[in-house]
């Protein structure tokens, strides 16, 4: 199954020129618990790598001040966010959260990462 998800990102990828990658922050890309500090270095690591062929889509719960926050930080660790809390897709009546692949600490960030590494791993064989 991991395979065809890669495939279909690569083709996504080939069709639109990159993917929708959702980004949470906290515990994900930001340590808020010291136990996570390993894991957000190999995330943001990870999301570098992948800003060449994808969309970031911060998105995560934030009063306005946290939000400029987080973004500023997510610009200094080397990752710009090309939406925050919205989607480059409409759908329906209004914005709906949507993306080809979801990196959050709460929604099996550990297999969405293995996915990404297959996908960067595949356009590096074939570019």
């Amino acid at each position: 199954m991991r395979q065809k998800i890669i495939k279909k990102l690569y083709d996504l990828y080939l069709e639109h020129g990159s993917i929708i990658l959702g980004v949470d922050f906290d515990n994900t890309v930001f340590p808020l618990d010291p136990m996570f500090i390993e894991e957000c270095y190999e995330t943001v690591e990870l999301v570098k790598r992948a800003v060449p062929y994808s969309k970031i889509c911060l998105w995560t719960v934030s009063d306005k001040w946290s939000l400029i926050y987080k973004v500023a930080l997510m610009e200094a660790m080397g990752i710009k966010a090309d939406y925050v809390n919205e989607s480059p897709v409409i759908l329906g009546d209004g914005p709906k959260p949507f993306f080809n692949l979801l990196l959050d600490d709460n929604a099996g960030l550990t297999e969405a990462k293995s996915i990404l590494e297959g996908f960067l791993q595949l356009i590096k064989n074939t570019e």
